[in-house]
């Protein structure tokens, strides 16, 4: 067993010369098998790994003894141990999650820091098969996507080893060995639902339906990653840039079929380590047909936002926009800034595109600067009537978002520019005239 584990390792290049691994070590029996796997690994790659250990507080002597354990199994081979304590109930409460999801938290953040310390490379955890048979379950009750149903995968720097080795092969092994290792009673407590997954669900199906159900399960597992791998989505073939933000385009997206759609939303959630559920992105794909603008709020305080026809997520403290109540009245010529962008004008007989507009104004005008108001009105650049200010920024959708923070010129209360965004007939300059250029560029272009 120990021997087709190590040739699975060096096959997919899991562990390679040269890396600085960090191993998440809780003293229990998974963890104490991956560390003999990494001992006689040793013989034949050149790499380094350590010992981190996180002390929950959750069992109390107990945690402490697993804590002991973890300090002797680094000294007895002379690698060192990093020891971290954290009370998973403050985390939960804290956060207003799960213990289960707390315990995570805790571990990845520890595991993090660590590797960033030692300079590491690569992040190895005790996942076995049960484990993955254990997440195939629980992720199709609470309703998983096809993506979802993998299993847990090696990702990014994190390492699975031993995902495909059942944990009665593990106890045997160490049993046979009389190698020594802790054990978590609280495993034995249905309290989690991945307990009871375990301890309830799976022995009632062995014994009831088919005592080979954990293979089958796996066969599942594994005919699924099959299916995912041919059906991969490359994202950057539904992304355009718009705004100065890279988002995903709804028309490219409703050219698929109906099953590569959630496929692709499926993997834009994996872009931010989000969960995907069925009823997650079926609620995304509902977006499409509706007008105007709409978010759904996800988990880890990210939103995914639509703006006519494009999507993205972003983090909801993240928006750096905010309306603000600017008044500013300002003689020509003049230079300054409003909000996140640059205002300017200049004496000249031509002016080019959106960002610019040679008008009638003159030396000495003097002009109010500010941000929409409710009722504001312009008459746009060869028209004849009015129209709100509102309807035009949707019209020319603007992101709803930054609507607040465009500035306008006004003279004697009438609307000279909507900068960058529509012009005034009463203010143009009249052909070959010298006039004065209005100029809005964003503060990062200065």
């Amino acid at each position: 067993m120990l021997e087709k584990i190590l040739k699975k390792i060096k096959s997919e290049n899991l562990i390679e010369n040269g890396d600085k691994i960090v191993l998440g070590f809780s003293g229990g029996p998974d963890s104490v098998f991956l560390l003999e796997v990494l001992k006689k690994l040793k013989k034949e790659l050149n790499f380094e790994f350590v010992l981190a250990h996180i002390n929950h507080l959750f069992r109390g002597k107990n945690s402490d003894g697993d804590e002991e354990f973890s300090l002797l199994s680094g000294e007895k081979i002379g690698i060192p141990v990093f020891i971290k304590k954290a009370s998973m109930e403050e985390i939960a409460k804290e956060k207003g999650i799960g213990l289960e999801e707390a315990g995570r938290i805790i571990r990845y953040e520890f595991f993090s820091e660590v590797l960033e310390k030692i300079n590491g490379n690569k992040i190895a955890v005790a996942h076995n098969l049960d484990d993955q048979i254990e997440n195939f379950l629980f992720r199709l009750i609470r309703g998983s996507s096809l993506e979802g149903l993998e299993g847990i995968q090696n990702r990014e720097n994190i390492i699975r080893p031993i995902n495909e080795t059942y944990k009665s092969q593990i106890l045997n092994y160490l049993d046979v060995n009389k190698i020594e290792y802790r054990v978590d009673e609280t495993n034995f407590e249905n309290d989690f639902t991945r307990n009871s997954i375990r301890l309830d669900l799976i022995p009632f199906i062995e014994e009831r339906y088919n005592t080979n159900f954990k293979d089958k399960v796996h066969n599942l597992i594994e005919e699924i990653k099959e299916v995912n791998e041919i059906l991969k989505i490359d994202l950057k073939k539904y992304k355009v840039l718009k705004n100065e933000k890279v988002v995903l385009n709804i028309d490219l997206i409703l050219k698929e079929e109906d099953y590569i759609q959630r496929k692709i939303i499926n993997e834009y959630f994996k872009e931010f380590s989000l969960e995907s559920s069925r009823e997650k992105i079926i609620n995304v794909i509902k977006l499409f047909q509706s007008s105007g603008s709409k978010n759904i709020h996800l988990e880890k305080n990210f939103i995914l936002k639509k703006e006519y026809k494009n999507i993205w997520i972003e983090k909801e403290n993240i928006d750096k926009f905010e309306s603000i109540n600017i008044d500013l009245l300002q003689k020509i010529p003049f230079k300054i800034k409003v909000n996140d962008y640059i205002l300017e004008t200049v004496e000249d007989q031509k002016s080019f595109g959106k960002n610019e507009f040679l008008t009638n104004l003159k030396i000495g005008d003097i002009v109010e600067i500010r941000c929409r108001k409710d009722g504001d009105r312009i008459k746009p650049l060869g028209m004849s009537s009015y129209k709100k200010v509102k309807d035009i920024l949707i019209n020319e959708k603007i992101p709803k978002e930054i609507r607040g923070t465009i500035p306008l010129i006004v003279k004697e209360n009438e609307i000279v520019w909507i900068a960058g965004v529509k012009k005034s007939e009463n203010f143009k300059c009249e052909k070959n005239e010298k006039g004065i250029k209005l100029i809005i560029r964003r503060q990062d272009e200065e």
